[in-house]
């Protein structure tokens, strides 16, 4: 079986480990706390004496640990270690520092991917858990394997680093809308003398339309198909004046609400109002929706 280094011991850091030995990997890890290893080791993993020690130790190295800065200066420690090599970078920050970092690491004869956990480390090996990485094909074509292992949806979506910080805003703004979207709601219901025990039971109701929203996105978006919607853009935009009225007699904050209803006036304002509230994936992208 391959070998492969984890470089970073933290709690995903070593469910990435874990998973690894789980999978019969040859492993190597590295950790400035040494402790933080022994559980691995019993199990089966080496310890490298230094970073890198273990780069040396495998084909490929997996880092993960706080940021993309700070992986850049460790691997700096001893860059000829890098030399034929890969690296794949799991530690967090902007799209300049990964681009930073991947073009560095590449200048010292080593090949990178860049990539994004989507998971609690309790999820890793599931799968349904994905690694989303960024990188040349050839590189993610002899790492597939490893990343697989670690997530089953794991995948490659493009060589540029700022596609994988779109691709992170794009999943966070879905489930981060939906959490926000529960706070004003619960103050909703707090001004209105609605208990939480209440809200909560009755919050099901709506999860269950989101998986109809999901559908209703899959079946207009990627085709530009915004015709003949079943709740039209307009039907959302009354909706939302009614969610104002609401805030208004209760005294709530309505800014979440409020920039929803604006988005919405937008597509009013463009003449939407009777196509799918979808629409304004175009509109707000200055894209044609004719």
């Amino acid at each position: 079986m391959q070998s492969v280094s984890v470089i970073g011991l933290g709690a995903m850091g070593t469910a990435l480990a874990r998973e690894l030995l789980d999978n019969g990997y040859r492993l190597t890890v590295w950790n400035r706390t040494a402790d933080k290893a022994a559980r691995l080791v019993e199990a089966g993993a080496t310890l490298a004496a230094s970073p890198s020690e273990a780069i040396r130790a495998s084909d490929v190295t997996i880092t993960c640990i706080r940021s993309h800065g700070d992986t850049r200066a460790l691997l700096g420690a001893e860059p000829a270690a890098l030399s034929g090599k890969t690296i794949i970078e799991l530690s967090t920050g902007e799209s300049a520092e990964a681009n930073s970092l991947m073009d560095w690491i590449h200048a010292r004869g080593a090949d990178c991917l860049i990539g994004m956990i989507s998971v609690f480390p309790k999820d890793i090996g599931s799968a349904d858990s994905a690694i989303l990485v960024v990188g040349r094909e050839e590189t993610w074509a002899r790492c597939s394997e490893i990343l697989t292992t670690l997530g089953g949806a794991s995948a490659r979506i493009g060589e540029d680093p700022i596609a994988l910080a779109a691709i992170y805003a794009s999943l966070v703004l879905p489930r981060q809308g939906f959490m926000f979207g529960m706070i004003y709601g619960a103050i909703l219901c707090e001004k209105a003398g609605i208990s939480m025990k209440d809200y909560v039971e009755v919050l099901p109701l709506t999860i269950r339309i989101v998986h109809d929203y999901f559908d209703l996105f899959a079946a207009t978006v990627p085709d530009g198909n915004f015709a003949d919607p079943p709740a039209s853009l307009g039907v959302y935009h009354a909706a939302f004046e009614d969610v104002l009225g609401t805030c208004r007699a209760l005294g709530a904050p309505d800014e979440l609400p409020r920039l929803l209803r604006d988005l919405l006036q937008r597509g009013m304002d463009a003449g939407l109002g009777d196509q799918q509230v979808t629409a304004l994936t175009r509109l707000l992208a200055k894209l044609d929706v004719s």
